[in-house]
């Protein structure tokens, strides 16, 4: 028996692409894909109440009519119940305080998951500092960093405007003097690890990262080498700390 492979998505007819023996649908608009992509939009903020069939009955054009929805006949026809639709409309008005990372993890942006998102937003404070700078001092690959920024220049410049969200980080947007950020380069000479020095910060009140960027308190070189981190920190204008006592001691007084 001959098997035909398929030249047209089945969903929306637009022409399929062969890559390393898959098929791909290219169409943007594609129902099928736009179905998974709220799906996937409304589990990651935890919208109770949004799943396949709810997806499903509500025939979404895009992510964005998801806060167009009201309280009313039409949503109650829908889903078939007020009391649901009561319901789900308190549950999407919650998704507005949602952190940076969580948003950034709910669009399916190809390789920005979880993970990526909340690197990223380890080192900015919103949406708008993230550049290839920023994306590099996160630690994101190439090609994580090109379909982050390449979704940032064109779909999110369209959807912008008609989503809730404040676009902050929770991680930064937290920061005070209880919560200064230190890194640590080098051998350590008035600890034996950088774990038990890490410890010992934590305890003290500080948040101890690992890379160095513009946001960065302090960066602890007791080895006092030339290390990248260092020559970074030096660029930044950072207060480089020789002595990780001197940074405790100048910490409780």
């Amino acid at each position: 028996m001959i098997i035909q492979i398929p030249t047209d998505c089945p969903c929306c007819d637009y022409p399929l692409e062969l890559v390393n023996a898959q098929l791909f649908c290219r169409n943007l608009a594609c129902g099928a894909q736009l179905s998974k992509k709220i799906e996937h939009f409304c589990k990651t903020l935890s919208i109770k109440g949004m799943g396949p069939k709810t997806v499903e009955k509500l025939n979404l054009a895009d992510i964005t009519e998801i806060f167009w929805l009201e309280e009313g006949a039409e949503l109650t026809a829908a889903l078939g119940s007020e009391k649901l639709a009561e319901k789900l409309i308190i549950e999407i008005s919650k998704t507005t305080k949602a952190d940076l990372a969580t948003v950034l993890a709910s669009f399916a942006i190809p390789l920005v998951g979880g993970t990526a998102a909340t690197k990223i937003c380890a080192v900015v404070s919103h949406i708008d500092e993230i550049n290839s700078e920023t994306c590099k001092a996160a630690g994101l690959g190439a090609k994580v960093t090109e379909n982050l920024l390449t979704w940032l220049a064109t779909d999110f410049l369209e959807i912008r405007e008609f989503l809730p969200f404040d676009f902050k980080s929770k991680q930064v947007e937290n920061t005070n003097t209880d919560s200064l950020t230190v890194c640590i380069t080098g051998k350590l000479v008035s600890y034996k690890t950088k774990s038990e020095a890490a410890k010992v910060l934590a305890a003290a009140g500080f948040k101890v990262v690992e890379t160095v960027t513009r946001t960065l308190n302090y960066l602890v070189d007791e080895d006092n080498k030339s290390s990248t981190k260092r020559k970074k920190a030096e660029e930044y204008g950072i207060t480089i700390i020789t002595n990780l006592n001197d940074l405790l001691t100048k910490k409780e007084t």
